[in-house]
């Protein structure tokens, strides 16, 4: 059964975090765009782009917090000027039914703007698993600051002059350590395909339940035990009224301190939800 719309504010993290899993930079300083070097993450000059990111945490199956690295370096195009520009909000926004922390918005010289959203802490993933310990239908906090710091790197790069086969070289060297600590490899695909869509391709970004449903179709996610909530997503969204299932609420019920986040009557209907 499709829940009430109660929308659970997202955030992005503070700070990403180094390559032992303390606090790195201050998120301020990526969402910028403007650095030429983000510890943990990448350095760039005018003619080279090197990506060098390490993973900290407990992995699937395993009990104690292992590293792991993804690094890559690229050339840049000396003298290039984007045909775009970018800016970075943190002012959450609501999308298909799901709570984002952020977005980008893309504008082109020719006069076109796309926009490419953000999920953060809290943001509900229909992709998610039920009882999944690092990717249940809410997004936490390590999930949010790794993905957001792929994102970050791929658009400053795209920013000095990458070609789209290099952001999906960031991408590829990544996909071991999404699927090794997070899980959330739709989530982690569909966000590169939005930045493509929007940046190289200058078009309108692909909705995610869109993407999941051709996922679906292709038989690159299933539906079975754990997706019950995305198929009520889903059918939600072909209703016309997408909307967070009720595993969702449950979640955050267990995870965060809901009189916290919202007050009021909104408060109370996610009382009634949980």
């Amino acid at each position: 059964m499709s829940a009430a719309q109660v929308t659970i504010p997202a955030n992005f993290e503070a700070h990403l975090a180094l390559g032992d899993g303390s606090a790195g930079a201050d998120v301020s300083e990526v969402l910028g765009l403007s650095s030429s070097q983000v510890a943990n993450l990448y350095s760039c000059g005018t003619d080279q782009f090197t990506y060098s990111f390490q993973e900290h945490g407990v992995a699937y199956g395993e009990a104690e917090a292992t590293g792991r690295k993804a690094e890559v370096t690229f050339s840049l195009p000396p003298g290039s000027s984007p045909a775009f520009s970018l800016h970075v909000s943190s002012q959450p926004v609501e999308k298909w039914g799901i709570n984002f922390a952020g977005s980008v918005l893309v504008r082109h010289k020719t006069g076109e703007e796309r926009v490419v959203y953000l999920p953060g802490t809290r943001t509900y993933d229909p992709a998610g698993i039920t009882g999944d310990p690092h990717a249940s239908e809410r997004i936490g906090p390590s999930c949010s600051r790794t993905q957001l710091a792929v994102s970050m790197s791929q658009l400053v790069a795209a920013a000095r002059g990458a070609l789209s086969a290099d952001i999906s070289l960031i991408q590829e060297k990544t996909r071991p350590l999404i699927q090794r600590y997070h899980g959330r490899e739709a989530l982690f695909d569909w966000i590169v395909r939005q930045i493509c869509d929007a940046v190289f391709h200058n078009k309108e970004v692909t909705p995610y339940p869109d993407f999941l449903q051709q996922r679906v179709a292709e038989g690159k996610l299933e539906l079975g035990p754990g997706r019950e909530h995305t198929k009520v997503y889903l059918e939600s969204y072909a209703a016309g009224k997408p909307r967070p299932p009720v595993q969702y609420y449950r979640k955050v019920a267990a995870k965060d301190k809901p009189s916290q986040l919202l007050s009021g009557e909104e408060l109370a209907r996610f009382n009634k939800l949980v």
